[in-house]
């Protein structure tokens, strides 16, 4: 019970108790921001000395690639893949001993994203998914840290806005969340990147987009259904290579589903080899 003489107490402990559900409000807003800023500090640390990192100006990855058409399909690829990057220029390529899919091609020159054709002039599953959305490749978020172009090393200059979201079980596995989303450009690309728990490394980025159902016109009456289209990247194998932690294992998973069918492409580099500061021809990030 309350007395009247403590009306002026009772005054004071309400104000008091405004001002702290304030403060609380304000320390839990402030620490998911700085839970975000934590978050990248200690994923740059796992992947090596500051020292190192500014060292290594150019990076070229190479190594073996196999491609498996899982659904929609059948049927099995060997050949060859090479990543190289300087800076946030970033040129990755797949070739295959097959006349009617000889390569995948994916750049980024510093201003402009490109993605190549197939012999008879169209595009692949893959290099289709990347032509209309470029953010893979403009934001440097393609092929994680295996690429110098990795955003997180570039956070200052590039400032994407980041999402923390807590430890997501994916695959039976618990990984930090982070919702990722460039400064400029369309959001309609859902992009989320996970890091492992224990190490911080960066293990997997998935990005999602769907085209919606539409009304058919007059030269097609009929309605065009929903699309679904999903590219996952996972990085495992991490080993050590001139002082930093690099992953030896990268899968590129593209899943489409539509009306016209659905299909699975798994792409899979065992990378032999990690080199920096290599001489190249600058002409290498420039798709014609």
């Amino acid at each position: 019970m309350i007395r009247r003489g403590n009306k002026g107490s009772l005054i004071l402990i309400i104000a008091l108790a405004l001002c702290s559900a304030n403060t609380f409000g304000t320390t839990s807003a402030q620490e998911k921001r700085l839970k975000s800023e934590e978050l990248i500090a200690r994923h740059l640390e796992s992947l090596g000395a500051a020292e190192a990192q500014a060292a290594a100006k150019t990076r070229t990855v190479t190594g073996s690639v196999t491609l498996s058409l899982r659904v929609g399909g059948a049927g099995n690829l060997s050949g060859d893949g090479m990543m190289v990057s300087t800076g946030q220029r970033l040129r990755f390529g797949m070739r295959f001993p097959v006349i009617e899919y000889p390569k995948e091609d994916m750049a980024f020159d510093g201003s402009r994203a490109a993605t190549g054709f197939l012999p008879k002039g169209n595009r692949s599953q893959l290099s289709a998914f990347l032509s209309q959305q470029d953010a893979p490749l403009k934001e440097g978020l393609l092929g994680g840290v295996l690429s110098t172009a990795w955003p997180l090393l570039h956070f200052e200059q590039q400032q994407p806005r980041l999402e923390y979201r807590g430890l997501k079980k994916v695959d039976g596995r618990e990984l930090h969340e982070v919702n990722y989303r460039p400064r400029k450009g369309s959001s309609s690309l859902k992009i989320v990147l996970h890091f492992d728990p224990a190490t911080m490394r960066h293990v997997r980025t998935q990005y999602r987009f769907q085209v919606g159902a539409s009304i058919g016109t007059r030269e097609n009456a009929n309605m065009n259904p929903e699309s679904d289209y999903s590219l996952t990247e996972e990085f495992d194998d991490f080993r050590a290579v001139d002082g930093l932690m690099l992953p030896h294992k990268y899968r590129l998973q593209l899943s489409v589903q539509s009306v016209a069918g659905s299909a699975l492409y798994d792409y899979n580099l065992a990378v032999s080899r990690i080199s920096h500061n290599e001489a190249f021809d600058e002409r290498l990030f420039t798709l014609k």
